[in-house]
């Protein structure tokens, strides 16, 4: 909408007829939920036909290009907040096949997040025979997060190339590690890594895995130097970026990876061996106590 009304300001006078032959409206716009669009074959709405036919035509066309900025949210912080995100079976059920499934972490939620949502739904989304490029401005946690390694496994079976240009900026760190984050992308709104992220998927390529590049902006740079760098860059063809190429390790670790010694020590315990036949201790196994309401239910004063 942002475009077609700047393209719409820069026609000579388009409402009073003399620069109308000169400005074409896009009939391509659509007022969605855009994950909603895969819940269902049916998405005629009779309160809004026109917009209803532009989003069927939409889903019946084949898409090679997805730009995007992704809202994230992994969800409400407490149980009190009564703002869980809204669910989508089936896209929720494709992260389970996919990311959730080949990962290890046992907390899962964050594969849930919004904007891990916009991957999973942009990755299906995609032309299946020509392929195509999807580009987002997203939260940058997946590129290193422990909980992501399903994520990153599928990123590079999915694609042939993948091109990552880490902005930083995550200030839920602190000291000496929070200056070198640097300023905030999207100010004090933000407090999570950013990144931005072109996932290139062409058909006809040999490599069974993608070729991952890897750019960081550096450390100690405030927000408007982190801005000014990305403008001079202009494009991911610039040579001056000097991209890295990463070599992933078998856990799925892209950066920090994981040291394999300690697969060689007794284990404590083996979640997927209950009775314990490869563990030192007796496999007790539990949450404790786990209220989602801590602090109404218990408190180390005595007078609360």
């Amino acid at each position: 909408m942002n475009i077609e009304n700047a393209y719409h300001d820069a026609t000579p006078d388009p409402d009073d007829g003399i620069g109308k032959e000169k400005y074409t409206p896009f009939d391509g716009i659509c007022l969605t939920d855009t994950f909603q669009l895969s819940e269902s074959d049916n998405i005629f709405s009779e309160k809004f036909p026109q917009n209803s036919e532009r989003a069927m035509a939409q889903k019946q066309a084949p898409l090679r290009v997805i730009i995007g900025n992704p809202p994230y949210s992994v969800g409400q912080k407490s149980a009190n907040d009564n703002a869980q995100n809204q669910a989508y079976p089936k896209l929720d059920g494709r992260i389970a096949s996919t990311y959730a499934k080949e990962t290890e972490a046992t907390n899962k939620n964050s594969l849930y997040d919004s904007y891990i949502k916009a991957f999973r739904w942009s990755s299906d989304r995609l032309d299946k025979d020509g392929g195509g490029i999807i580009a987002f401005v997203s939260n940058g946690a997946w590129i290193d997060g422990n909980a992501m390694n399903g994520f990153r496994k599928c990123i590079e079976k999915e694609f042939t190339s993948v091109y990552i240009f880490n902005l930083r900026g995550n200030q839920r760190t602190s000291g000496e590690l929070s200056r070198k984050e640097g300023g905030k992308i999207f100010g004090s709104g933000s407090r999570t890594p950013i990144a931005i992220t072109f996932l290139v998927k062409n058909p006809t390529a040999k490599n069974e895995k993608a070729q991952l590049f890897y750019h960081d902006i550096g450390d100690y740079h405030n927000r408007e130097e982190k801005l000014d760098i990305i403008k001079k860059f202009g494009s991911v063809g610039n040579a001056g970026m000097n991209w890295d190429v990463l070599t992933p390790d078998k856990n799925g670790d892209w950066l920090n990876k994981r040291d394999n010694v300690f697969d060689e020590l007794i284990p404590i315990g083996d979640k997927d061996d209950k009775k314990g036949a490869s563990s030192y201790f007796v496999p007790f196994y539990s949450n404790g106590l786990k209220t989602q309401r801590d602090v109404w239910c218990y408190n180390s004063s005595k007078e609360t």
